[in-house]
């Protein structure tokens, strides 16, 4: 089983090209959608989300995917479950939790981990989530996206945003090591968000096999069927 989790400000619809490729491979997948409007939940409520849409019985080995924000709660899921039930991690566009800090504390440490400019244009609410309004969305979170794939099917990933909670970003992440599974991640060469530079030297830290990819912040949208591939690799005996 592939288990997707999403990024911020979207919510599991965001994985549906990536689940329909998958099907099309005759892989079982699962996109889990977050609490993620909730801005008193962290990533110990996100990983109890992901767990509880596992249900009780078992699933077979299992493939833990993060896009972007997804990031720091996939490591956190594979330590509550542990090297028996998590085959691999793969980490996509992603954030890397590190024990003891929170992201911001990561963020402070080395602003280089975003990419330049990114996240100015975020509408901040008062009860502590943020949304992007659509046109800032277009030119800063999906910017150069539309030269990948139609414009209408970027507005139809802008239109399906919501709010996002950032307790998850505020608090040191429930992460105590990384987790003893096989870990990818997956490098987009123009990524706008999460800066390429830095998530290499991250997944050299944490002993990741890198899987490059051309192309922005969005492969869940712009290479489904290539980031299929790449995730049933993971899923593997062989090596990516």
């Amino acid at each position: 089983m592939i288990v997707l989790v999403h990024g911020a400000w979207h919510d599991a619809s965001c994985w549906s090209a990536v689940e329909s490729e998958l099907a099309a491979r005759g892989q079982p997948s699962l996109a889990v959608d977050l609490p993620a409007q909730d801005p008193d939940l962290g990533a110990a409520d996100y990983a109890d989300a992901v767990i509880s849409a596992l249900g009780p019985e078992p699933t077979g080995p299992l493939v833990l995917v993060g896009h972007s924000l997804g990031g720091l709660t996939v490591p956190v899921v594979a330590q509550r479950l542990g090297p028996e039930r998590v085959r691999a991690l793969v980490l996509v566009g992603a954030l890397v939790p590190r024990p003891g800090l929170s992201y911001v504390d990561q963020l402070r440490a080395d602003p280089s981990m975003m990419a330049p400019g990114f996240g100015a244009g975020q509408q901040r609410h008062e009860d502590g989530t943020t949304s992007w309004p659509r046109d800032v969305a277009l030119t800063d979170l999906y910017r150069g996206v539309a030269d990948e794939v139609s414009a209408a099917q970027v507005e139809r990933a802008v239109s399906a945003m919501r709010r996002q909670g950032w307790k998850i970003g505020r608090e040191p992440t429930p992460l105590t090591a990384w987790p003893a599974v096989r870990t990818v991640s997956v490098i987009c060469s123009h990524d706008q968000v999460v800066s390429p530079d830095w998530s290499r030297r991250t997944a050299r830290d944490i002993g990741a096999e890198v899987v490059d990819l051309p192309g922005g912040h969005f492969p869940i949208l712009t290479r489904p069927a290539e980031l299929a591939d790449i995730l049933v690799r993971a899923g593997s005996t062989a090596t990516t």
